[in-house]
């Protein structure tokens, strides 16, 4: 059996974690298992910048010169893969969701039905089995544990295979052992149909402090979106804010800064295997010297995704709102929109509602201090389609019609006729 065990703990001067990984590498060899242990703070590896190159200009393939290929390459020749970070700020580290974002080349680009919902075409006819390590904090309790096992088991979902379990490093690594050998007939399923989180009401700030996570920065549809909101804010009376963009990567004290003077922050991000992107949660694990820290500013979030329903991004939303709680700012909540991937080529037409449902969110913040719920509702539609019509869009999606955004690309790339490679294949 070959397993793969990518080792996100961002220093070796943790070495409980590394110990941890020591003796279960040991137990698994001596099983006549073949083990590949990347630790993954010793590659050079760029963070995922969402050019889509992988998909429209080198099919399956990421254009940075980097030692994602090696993680992808390994991975997809596995039959089992283990995720592996201590958590930080209640989630893995950045370090292994870097790599989980360039992972992004193992799959396609093209949209199907799976579990009636709308998920990317596997491009391999082989993907491993999936577990996640954990090692704790001082503060982590079930919810956390149960949110990240539900964000991982979205991801697993994405990459064509299943979470089998979620481990903590206080758990026998002789029973993490068992687990992976021994393939489980269930796994882990998220939880299913998540309603939105309700944000709290608080004094009209007259400054907002916006924090773009964007990976393309001003180029991408995040900050696009942050726009219409900001009109909104700013036509609502005398109010100001200061814009951030998180993609440099050079200016962390900056934005810590920046968080630290704020009167209310908004931080938004596109979903990203089926979470933050990567320099979103190396943004986020700057935060540590502020938890708890008395008067933090409140916290409200954009969650925005390619994919056309609002349901995805649910999971990710339970995480902030504990985040906010984590630390100590007020909750505002969750704006979440589908279908993100694109408005920026998108006719007026096309993007008008969605435009003035983010400025009256931003108006009427401005004016209540409060995300108005119907407003959120009318945002987030569709937040998922019936189950009966999941035939009828599977058909649809295989169409010309369905396809033209990517096919556009590919196209104009000269790559449509590479469209299904699989460079990694063995």
């Amino acid at each position: 059996m070959k397993i793969t065990i990518l080792n996100g703990n961002p220093t070796d001067q943790n070495t409980g974690f590394e110990q941890y990984l020591d003796r279960l590498t040991a137990i698994l060899t001596a099983q006549q298992h073949a083990v590949t242990r990347l630790n993954l703070r010793e590659m050079e590896m760029s963070y995922c910048i969402g050019c889509f190159g992988c998909w429209v200009k080198t099919p399956g393939e990421c254009r940075s010169a980097d030692e994602s290929a090696q993680v992808c390459r390994t991975v997809i020749n596995s039959n089992f893969t283990l995720w592996a970070a201590p958590l930080q700020m209640g989630f893995p580290s950045a370090l292994l969701k870097k790599a989980m974002d360039k992972s992004i080349p193992l799959i396609h680009p093209y949209i199907v039905v799976d579990h009636n919902e709308a998920h990317h075409l596997a491009r391999y006819a082989h993907y491993p089995r999936l577990g996640l390590l954990l090692q704790k904090e001082d503060d982590t309790d079930s919810d956390d544990l149960r949110i990240v096992a539900d964000v991982f088991s979205r991801t697993a979902l994405n990459m064509k295979s299943r979470l089998d379990f979620v481990h903590s490093t206080d758990q026998p690594v002789e029973a993490l052992a068992a687990a992976i050998t021994i393939p489980s007939r269930r796994g882990i399923k998220p939880a299913d149909r998540l309603t939105p989180t309700s944000g709290i009401q608080i004094a009209p700030p007259k400054r907002l402090t916006v924090f773009n996570g964007s990976p393309r920065g001003r180029k991408g549809n995040t900050p696009l979106m942050l726009e219409q909101f900001l009109k909104g804010f700013t036509d609502s009376g005398e109010r100001t804010f200061e814009l951030y963009h998180l993609n440099r990567l050079k200016e962390t004290e900056r934005f810590q800064q920046a968080f630290a003077d704020a009167e209310g922050v908004l931080l938004g991000f596109p979903l990203y295997t089926d979470a933050m992107p990567g320099i979103v949660k190396a943004f986020i694990e700057t935060l540590t010297p502020f938890q708890r820290r008395a008067g933090n500013p409140p916290i409200g979030f954009l969650v925005q995704s390619g994919f056309p329903e609002a349901a995805h991004s649910r999971h990710i939303e339970r995480y902030l709102e504990k985040l906010a709680d984590r630390l100590g700012s007020p909750y505002l909540g969750t704006m979440v929109k589908g279908g993100g991937e694109g408005i920026r080529i998108m006719p007026e037409r096309m993007t008008r509602d969605l435009f003035h449902t983010l400025y009256q969110l931003g108006k009427t913040f401005g004016e209540r201090g409060r995300f108005e719920s119907n407003l959120l509702q009318q945002l987030a539609k569709p937040e998922r389609y019936p189950a009966v019509l999941a035939p009828f869009f599977q058909v649809f999606l295989k169409t010309r019609q369905a396809r033209w955004y990517w096919d556009m690309q590919l196209k104009e790339n000269e790559a449509f006729e590479q469209r299904f490679a699989k460079p990694y294949a063995r």
